[in-house]
């Protein structure tokens, strides 16, 4: 499978499966319509312009931790899984555009109201692997993304969920982009 046609499979496979299930527990568990979680806040252009700045700011701290020498083995792991998707800047770009609107409705719209913030953030990170108490080294990066995502969550209740959406897609472009560079 080309890395095109395998970022767009992956890209599509979590909007759809995280958006259409973030939009069914926004509709039916909480009994609100997605159109009034998408109303709520700032303005569109403001949530995604203070988005963006939290997205990145927090990618820069994300980069800090997995250039340090004591992380090498775990950031050639990953640099490894991101390098076998042979992915181009269109697809690194799509990926992050359907990861942080999927992952977002539903953790962000769809979750966070019914656990709060911090069991949120939790479970996001657990899901993605990062507090493995198997590997210590992982872990400390899956403390911080704790925080960080946690730090998406107070920016879908106090800006708005366009702001945690573009946080969390800016994010993953800057640490994709990164990853390109080394690759």
């Amino acid at each position: 499978m080309t890395g095109n046609k395998a970022s767009f499979i992956l890209g599509v496979s979590t909007l759809l499966f995280f958006g259409i299930g973030g939009v069914l527990i926004i509709e039916l568990v909480q009994d609100k319509s997605i159109l009034q979680v998408a109303a709520a806040g700032r303005t569109f252009f403001s949530q995604l312009l203070i988005g963006v700045g939290v997205g990145v700011v927090s990618a820069a701290l994300a980069l800090w931790i997995i250039t340090r020498k004591f992380f090498k083995d775990e950031r050639d792991f990953y640099y490894g899984l991101i390098s076998k998707l042979n992915l181009g800047y269109g697809g690194m770009v799509f990926l992050s555009l359907c990861a942080g609107i999927g992952e977002e409705l539903f953790f962000r719209g769809g979750i966070q109201p019914l656990i709060g913030i911090w069991w949120t953030s939790i479970l996001f990170v657990l899901l993605h692997g990062y507090l493995n108490p198997k590997n210590w080294r992982i872990s400390i990066y899956g403390v911080v993304m704790v925080g960080v995502i946690g730090g998406f969550g107070y920016l879908f209740e106090t800006i708005g969920i366009f702001s945690a959406m573009a946080a969390h897609a800016a994010f993953d472009m800057v640490l994709f982009l990164n990853m390109a560079k080394k690759v």
